[in-house]
């Protein structure tokens, strides 16, 4: 009955895999289970209450902040896929006919470079602006956010890469992957989960917009 207890959430009591640090759903961070000690006891403090170890306390970043943030990056991600086809469009036009390629031919090619573009350009941005030492693309930084691991460091080009890919998964569950972030604990969003990482405000920074 005891490993059971273990495993379930306190704050919402969804089952836990049985080495999880993190509730799967909520992403409250767990207790670690007490260990039976002979002869040891918490410290306690002058009043003769325990002293309780909390860790530092960190202010995430809220739903709409997120929102706003990732309005500005598929912005800049949308206008630099536009550039990077209309200059491929310019080349096929002007020299698609060496390829053997009709005018048609080359507006069709342009256009249908637009999809992988934005898919791999989104993916670089992405992966190489959140593991830079900015720690944030640059819609979080306007907004004073930065992605962390949960330990507080820079996630490696490896993780923001999975966190990257995993917003797909959050995008097909009907968007809830994304608005799970406006109701779990620590703010996370699905694709937050699998490498635990905490989107954050950064201190001594504001936003201007929606303070959630």
């Amino acid at each position: 009955m005891e490993m059971v207890l273990d495993r379930v959430c306190a704050s919402c009591g969804n089952t836990l895999l049985p080495d999880g640090r993190f509730c799967l759903f909520c992403g409250d961070l767990l207790n670690d289970p007490p260990i039976k000690t002979a002869g040891h006891a918490p410290v306690a403090q002058s009043d003769g209450k325990s002293a309780p170890s909390t860790p530092d306390k960190v202010e995430y970043a809220g739903f709409w902040l997120r929102v706003w943030a990732g309005v500005i990056d598929v912005c800049l991600e949308a206008t630099g896929a536009l550039l990077l086809t209309a200059a491929i469009d310019f080349a096929l036009g002007r020299y698609g006919h060496l390829l053997g390629l009709s005018r048609f031919d080359s507006k069709f090619a342009a256009g249908y470079a637009f999809v992988p573009i934005m898919a791999v350009g989104s993916w670089l941005y992405c992966a190489f602006t959140e593991s830079s030492a900015w720690r944030a693309t640059v819609g979080k930084r306007l907004l004073g956010l930065q992605v962390v691991t949960s330990d507080g460091d820079t996630m490696s080009f490896g993780q923001a890469t999975v966190r990257h890919l995993m917003k797909f998964l959050s995008l097909f569950c009907v968007t809830i992957g994304f608005m799970m972030s406006g109701w779990t604990k620590r703010r996370q969003a699905l694709h937050d989960m699998p490498c635990d990482c905490l989107v954050i405000r950064t201190p001594g920074k504001s936003c201007s917009l929606l303070d959630c």
